[in-house]
C-alpha cells in the first residue's frame, strides 16, 4: 500500500515536470519591437522571423490586398533580398514625434540567435525636439502583430557612494 502511494506521487511529479518543461519551451513567435527614445534620436529594434517576413513580402495575396506595395522577386541574391526588405520596411514603418513625421535615416540588419526571431532590424531616426510629449509608430502588415515596448532612458552620473533617485 505504501509503495503504491509513493508510486502515485512519483508519477504525478513526473507528469508535472514534463508539463512544466513543455511550458518553459514555449517561445513567443510574434514579432517584437523596442522603441527607445533618447535626446535627439529614436531607435527601433525589431526582432522577427526572416522566413515569415520574406514569405509575406512574396505573397501575391498581400500585394492584391494592398498590404505590400511591391512583390519581392524570388530570384534575388541574399544582398538584393536584404536591400529589398530594408526598403519595404523603411517605406511602410511610420514614426511621428510630437505629431511630426520623422524619417528613418538608417536601417541595419543583424542575425539573431533567438530561436523564434532570427532577424534583428534596427531603425534609427533623429529629431530636434527638446521635450517629447507624444510618439506614434506603426509597422507594416508584413511583420504581422508586433509586441512593442517603449523606453525613455534617464541618465544620471553617480559619484562614488551616491544614490540615484528616479521618478517615473
Amino acid at each position: 500500500m505504501y509503495f503504491l502511494k509513493k508510486l502515485k506521487w512519483l508519477m504525478l511529479a513526473c507528469i508535472l515536470t514534463s508539463m512544466s518543461a513543455q511550458v518553459s519551451a514555449h517561445v513567443l513567435k510574434n514579432t517584437t519591437a523596442q522603441v527607445i527614445l533618447r535626446d535627439g534620436q529614436v531607435e527601433v529594434k525589431v526582432l522577427t522571423n526572416a522566413e515569415h517576413l520574406i514569405s509575406a513580402l512574396q505573397s501575391e495575396q498581400a500585394w492584391l490586398m494592398g498590404d505590400i506595395d511591391k512583390l519581392m522577386p524570388t530570384n534575388l541574391s541574399a544582398e538584393q533580398q536584404e536591400e529589398f526588405v530594408k526598403n519595404a520596411l523603411k517605406q511602410k514603418t511610420s514614426l511621428r514625434v510630437n505629431q511630426q513625421v520623422i524619417v528613418f535615416e538608417r536601417v541595419a540588419f543583424t542575425t539573431s540567435n533567438n530561436e523564434a526571431h532570427d532577424l534583428e532590424i534596427v531603425f534609427q531616426a533623429k529629431h530636434t525636439f527638446t521635450t517629447v510629449d507624444e510618439l506614434a509608430i506603426s509597422f507594416p502588415k508584413s511583420l504581422s502583430a508586433v509586441h512593442a515596448s517603449f523606453v525613455k532612458p534617464q541618465y544620471k552620473l553617480l559619484g562614488a557612494g551616491d544614490t540615484a533617485k528616479i521618478k517615473f
